[in-house]
């Protein structure tokens, strides 16, 4: 019992959210989609289609699924946290930085 405290060894039987590692790589993805659009979007001096803006909000849209996502894997029970709560902030930082621009957008008008 000493030597494995020592070395830090537990067993368990805790596997990884496959809903969890899911929603961590979409909102990875969808930051990733953000920022080449923003990068567009200065490129382009704010005269884009509607289809990138109609993408966008999509983006947004499926950002507060991926949140929902993350919130339902925190909830699961024998499984590891790293991935559901990585998948919570990126998800968090994704809706932050859509609604913000979306928001920015309407107050510059």
């Amino acid at each position: 019992m000493r030597n494995r405290r020592r070395r830090g060894y537990k067993f368990t039987e805790k596997t990884h959210s496959k809903r969890g590692i899911l929603v961590s790589i979409l909102a990875g993805v969808l930051l990733a989609w953000y920022l080449v659009f923003v990068g567009l979007a200065v490129h382009g001096n704010g005269q884009l289609s509607a289809y990138y803006g109609s993408a966008g909000v999509m983006a947004m849209l499926i950002s507060f699924i991926s949140l929902v996502g993350a919130v339902m894997s925190l909830r699961e029970e024998d499984t590891f946290k790293i991935f559901p709560r990585l998948g919570f902030v990126l998800s968090f930082v994704d809706i932050l930085c859509w609604v913000g621009t979306y928001a920015w957008g309407i107050y510059a008008l």
